[in-house]
């Protein structure tokens, strides 16, 4: 009996050692699965919704090995641009022909038309814009104007470019043309004579209409289009390169949408747009030295994203490229040419146009520059006669031939031929 008691008892105590044994080792192994599972799931989350501080963005070092810019996933953004403001030369593009809505990058046609007309005198920044029941009630970002208030363009366009303020922009639409509808039919024309074969304008704000009409649409090629002809007007790269801007006589103080601004080395531009159906659109631009970039993002899946892409796709433009400037229109190009017959024995050509280019980081001595002149030319000979080129190639092919020009008149000597 005591034998069988015993037995009974060793079973039971064995069982339940193995038992607990059997969960600690249970348990050991399925931490590390856990855990694993864990890292897995972070990792698929691609970006975080809020934006991202400057400091986590790469810094030059880190991107100058790369062939292309670090992007996230292409699930996060429609297209993407980076050019260069000067030449046009695309450095990196992806779906930069995908058709999508502007939103307020609209407003940015508004800003170079009023400002095409400033500089021909039709307008003047001081001209006083007296503010409509329609312009008040243009919905969406606003700075709340009032009907029958009194306000300088120059306030209106500042806070349209700066703030993306909607009944701004109405305002101005209706000062400059009349009405809104005249201001768009202006604005397709401007974009058919910039060659933005992509884009088509409805409104001067981008906001959505409510009649289902299509929204404002256009790419990202045409928006870089756009920029490169408002950039150069140095006025609205005063007032986007705030951080915000006064108005009402100082006592309101807009934002800048651009987060980009006093964050990003460079950065001076340029605006922003957003709807539920555009998502995050931004247009910004970044000066270095020589260099100005122009980056564009359309479709951001978040405000963050659309900074970040950015700055990143300026970062890398800035990390590998460089502007080289060979040669200045006006300035010699190096040999002189015996001159037969005329007032003066030498003759120095001169460039007939500048001569710069945007080459990769470390390519600049692969540049080479050569005059083809000939050794001897017979006067008469007029000011800025092409006597020859100058010839700028690098190991692949020739990247631009400049005429060289005589710097002046050169009348045939009367009595003798001039001294050699």
């Amino acid at each position: 009996m005591n034998g069988r008691r015993l037995t009974r008892w060793l079973i039971v105590t064995g069982g339940v050692t193995f038992c607990l044994l059997s969960g600690l080792l249970s348990e050991s192994v399925a931490r590390p699965t856990r855990s694993h599972q864990r890292q897995t799931v972070r990792q698929r989350v691609p970006l975080p919704r809020r934006t991202a501080p400057i400091q986590s963005l790469p810094h030059p070092s880190q991107l100058a090995s790369a062939e292309f810019p670090p992007l996230p996933s292409s699930q996060t953004f429609a297209e993407v641009l980076l050019l260069d403001a000067d030449t046009g030369q695309i450095l990196f593009s992806q779906n930069s022909n995908k058709l999508w809505p502007t939103a307020s990058l609209a407003k940015m046609m508004v800003a170079l038309l009023t400002l095409e007309q400033v500089e021909s005198g039709r307008v003047a920044l001081y001209t006083p814009i007296i503010i409509s029941r329609r312009a008040s009630r243009a919905g969406g970002r606003m700075i709340n104007l009032r009907p029958g208030e009194v306000f300088p363009l120059s306030d209106l366009l500042r806070a349209m470019i700066v703030t993306s303020a909607n009944d701004a922009a109405v305002a101005i639409a209706e000062q400059l043309y009349g009405s809104v509808e005249n201001c768009v039919k202006a604005m397709n024309r401007r974009a058919r004579e910039l060659r933005m074969t992509q884009t088509l304008y409805q409104t001067p704000n981008g906001l959505p209409l409510t009649d289902g009409t299509p929204p404002d649409i256009s790419t990202a090629i045409d928006m870089a289009t756009l920029a490169r002809a408002l950039v150069k007007h140095r006025q609205i790269l005063e007032w986007t390169s705030l951080r915000a801007v006064p108005f009402r006589d100082g006592r309101v103080m807009l934002p800048n949408t651009n987060h980009l601004v006093g964050k990003v080395t460079g950065v001076d531009g340029l605006k922003t747009g957003f709807t539920y159906k555009a998502r995050f659109n931004l247009v910004t631009t970044a000066q270095r030295d020589q260099l100005r970039l122009i980056a564009v993002v359309m479709g951001g899946q978040s405000s963050g994203i659309r900074f970040r892409i950015a700055a990143d796709l300026l970062e890398w433009g800035f990390a590998h490229f460089t502007r080289l400037r060979l040669i200045k229109s006006g300035e010699p190009v190096g040999a002189e040419v015996r001159v037969e017959y005329g007032s003066v024995s030498m003759l120095q050509p001169v460039a007939a146009t500048d001569a710069a280019f945007l080459v990769r980081k470390g390519e600049a001595g692969d540049v080479q520059v050569s005059l083809q002149v000939p050794s001897v030319v017979a006067a008469p000979i007029t000011r800025h006669q092409v006597l020859g080129e100058v010839v700028v190639r690098n190991s692949k092919r020739i990247l631009a031939i400049v005429p060289a020009l005589s710097p002046w008149d050169v009348p045939k000597a009367r009595w003798f031929p001039a001294q050699r």
